[in-house]
């Protein structure tokens, strides 16, 4: 009997230790800290891209709005001197000429206009279609990801980033 019992608790034992050593196993499997590793690398990366589109697109605006700021004093001084003239020609509505009698007051030219007249084209020009738009287009003609961002020339990112946008929009309607 005592053999059997012996031979019951080894049994028992080797479980034990097969079924610890598998456990941590599959813990050390699931749970790898290199698996976590890539996911916060991809994290940052995709961090650090944001950012730096948004640091472009700042800078963008911003040398659009000094130039903006430009063009407008440029306006503003010449009104300022257009104003300066019109008072300088037009000190009263009377002219006399040499011999002291009212003479009809000369003429103001036309000035030129300051601002070119642009024939518009008898063709509309054509509009490009919005990036996500294009994006959403392809997937939903079952082109992958990798695929769609060689066509359009981005990078996978930022065609998964539209596209899991999309997804959340279409949850949000049907909700």
């Amino acid at each position: 009997m005592t053999s059997i019992l012996i031979i019951a608790a080894l049994q028992i034992l080797v479980s034990v230790f097969l079924i610890l050593w598998t456990r941590t196993s599959v813990r050390r499997f699931l749970g790898s800290d290199e698996e976590i590793n890539r996911v916060r690398r991809e994290i940052g990366a995709l961090i650090i891209e944001l950012d730096s589109s948004a640091d472009r697109n700042v800078t963008v605006l911003e040398d659009r709005l000094s130039a903006l700021k430009e063009l407008l004093s440029d306006a503003d001084k010449r009104i300022a001197v257009l104003g300066q003239e019109r008072s300088r020609r037009l000190p009263d509505d009377t002219v006399y000429d040499r011999l002291g009698r009212v003479a009809e007051p000369n003429p103001i030219p036309k000035a030129e206009p300051l601002v070119p007249f642009i024939r518009f084209s008898e063709k509309p020009l054509p509009i490009e279609e919005p990036f996500a738009d294009k994006v959403v287009s392809l997937a939903r003609r079952g082109f992958s990801s990798d695929i769609i961002a060689a066509r359009l020339g981005v990078t996978m990112t930022e065609v998964d980033l539209v596209l899991s946008m999309e997804r959340e929009r279409d949850a949000r309607t049907k909700e």
